[in-house]
């Protein structure tokens, strides 16, 4: 069982991905069916996916982060406990939004986290002084500029309340705090000590 457990943890970002080819593969079959914001939906979960294996190459922002911010050497936790969170959090809330379509909402909190994931990325370069893009920033910016497409196409395409934008962002604020805590639980760290080591990190840049 702790073999399985430990496989299962290691290869956490492929069972996300095989999750993503199950959506993809029903989506193929009821296309005609589907809505446009499932559609988009797909699309914004296609770029993360990729983007989520870019982003596993040496010298990864997550390790960039643990490393530079907080002082810890990834290679000293078990292998996919630092990425187990994200899985958990992508397969959730992209599967919530193909289930529930006309929750426009959480739609908007998707296309705000891929957008966000641009801006984090690039603001990243300059945060930790890179000499070039670090893996992860091609997808980044290129799923941050499909979800600016979707946000065209929606308005294009379908009336709503601009309620639904401060619901989007609050959904967004408050699943990706849920997020954060489950990385810091997940590698033995605490939130508290996260936030000390950002003030830190930040005081010292600048």
């Amino acid at each position: 069982m702790r073999k399985l457990g430990l496989f299962l943890l290691k290869n956490n970002i492929h069972l996300m991905t095989f999750i993503f080819i199950a959506w993809a593969v029903w989506a193929g079959f009821n296309w005609a069916e589907l809505v446009l914001v499932q559609k988009l939906v797909l699309g914004l979960y296609a770029w993360l996916i990729i983007h989520e294996y870019e982003e596993s190459y040496k010298d990864r922002f997550v390790d960039l982060i643990l490393g530079r911010v907080m002082g810890i050497d990834h290679r000293t936790l078990i292998p996919g406990t630092a990425h187990l969170a994200q899985a958990l959090y992508i397969t959730i809330v992209f599967s919530l939004a193909i289930v529930f379509p006309n929750q426009l909402w959480m739609c908007f909190s998707l296309i705000v986290l891929c957008i966000f994931e641009g801006f984090v990325h690039s603001w990243g370069i300059f945060m930790f002084r890179l000499k070039g893009v670090s893996p992860g920033w091609w997808t980044a910016i290129g799923m941050a500029a499909y979800a600016i497409w979707a946000i065209i196409q929606i308005n294009q395409n379908i009336e709503y309340s601009g309620i639904q934008w401060l619901w989007g962002v609050l959904y967004f604020l408050g699943s990706f705090l849920i997020l954060e805590v489950m990385v810091q639980l997940f590698i033995g760290n605490s939130p508290s000590r996260m936030i000390n080591a950002f003030k830190a990190f930040i005081k010292q840049r600048f």
